[in-house]
């Protein structure tokens, strides 16, 4: 696809009627540091539990590393290579350390 480690194509995601991310791309290069800054519920986290799988894009291409994120069929070959860390502690309520 491209020389860049990281390549998001006109990415959307609604929750409901609320449309958070509007066709978001950027292309990161191999060992390039990029910083998402903006006020709180402008899509930062929702950008970033997408790119770690957390969350399903409703439209877009993602890749890393040349492979595509946004086909299921071949996303666990990056498993274990995007992550985050996440703001709150209790980001799963649901779930417990036990």
């Amino acid at each position: 696809m491209s020389k860049s480690a990281i390549t998001l194509s006109r990415i959307t995601k609604s929750f409901g009627s609320t449309q958070v991310l509007k066709e978001i791309s950027l292309d990161v290069s191999p060992g390039e540091v990029l910083v998402l800054i903006g006020a709180s519920g402008s899509g930062k986290s929702t950008v970033l539990r997408i790119m770690s799988g957390l969350e399903t894009a409703d439209g877009g291409e993602i890749w890393v590393n040349d492979v595509p994120l946004h086909n299921r069929k071949r996303s666990s070959e990056i498993c274990g290579h995007v992550g985050m860390v996440f703001q709150q502690f209790n980001l799963f309520p649901h779930k417990t350390a036990w």
